[in-house]
């Protein structure tokens, strides 16, 4: 396979791939991704997403790497939040002042304040309109169903909270025994590292399988097998 990456402009790639006689051409938006944060949040259900855009990148024909995906934390504030009980960090942003999201990952925890707090909700309804793709992790799937943005859809979440979540959302059609569902603006993921997939599975559906299993190998993350979701289709 033969990448050729040619910058337009800041925030947009353009790369070729190349695999026997087969051929794609595709314009890639460098996309910010904020990582939402409150106390109590799970730290792989934030921390495997966030390493998978992270860790993600494209080599150019000159050998040299190219990030297409900005990562920052984004929180209701901008105190120190423990993760865990264990894990203090400082958010980058507040959800007042971060950079437009192309991308929210949503991780799951103690969701429960989040959920009560309006302009969380609101953030996240709003913010709708914009944003390309929402990733929730476990019962960050919760504050999605929220927003409203679970209505009339299929969604999945952490095992133990698939009843919980059928009960709550009464028009949303809840899969389980898959490790994320793909609604196209919204994906949801079971629980914890199933984070972790459905961030490769976003990799794989904006660039492409090639770059996303570059990235799991990178990770030494065996455990991805991309039919282990489901896609709706349009």
């Amino acid at each position: 396979m033969i990448r050729c990456i040619k910058l337009f402009g800041p925030l947009c790639l353009v790369f070729l791939l190349t695999k026997g006689n087969a051929q794609k051409k595709e314009s890639i938006k460098k996309r910010n991704v904020a990582i939402f944060l409150y106390e109590g949040v799970e730290v792989l259900d934030f921390g495997g997403p966030a390493e998978v855009f992270a860790a993600t990148s494209i080599k150019t024909k000159e050998g040299k790497w190219i990030a297409p995906f900005n990562v920052y934390t984004v929180a209701y504030g901008t105190d120190h939040i423990k993760s865990q009980g264990f894990v203090e960090i400082r958010p980058n942003y507040s959800i007042e002042n971060c950079p437009a999201p192309d991308i929210i990952v949503i991780p799951g925890g103690a969701i429960s304040k989040s959920r009560k707090t309006p302009e969380v909700i609101n953030w996240v309804r709003n913010s709708s309109e914009t944003t390309e793709i929402f990733l929730s992790v476990c019962t960050g799937a919760f504050l999605l169903g929220d927003a409203g943005l679970l209505k009339n859809q299929k969604a999945t979440t952490w095992y133990g909270s698939i009843e919980r979540l059928k009960e709550t959302y009464k028009d949303t059609e809840v899969l389980q025994n898959v490790r994320f569902v793909d609604n196209g603006k919204t994906v949801t993921t079971a629980g914890v590292s199933a984070g972790i997939d459905g961030a490769l599975h976003i990799v794989e559906r904006l660039i492409s399988k090639e770059v996303a299993l570059e990235t799991a190998r990178y990770m030494e993350y065996d455990k991805w097998h991309s039919n282990e979701g489901h896609v709706v289709e349009e």
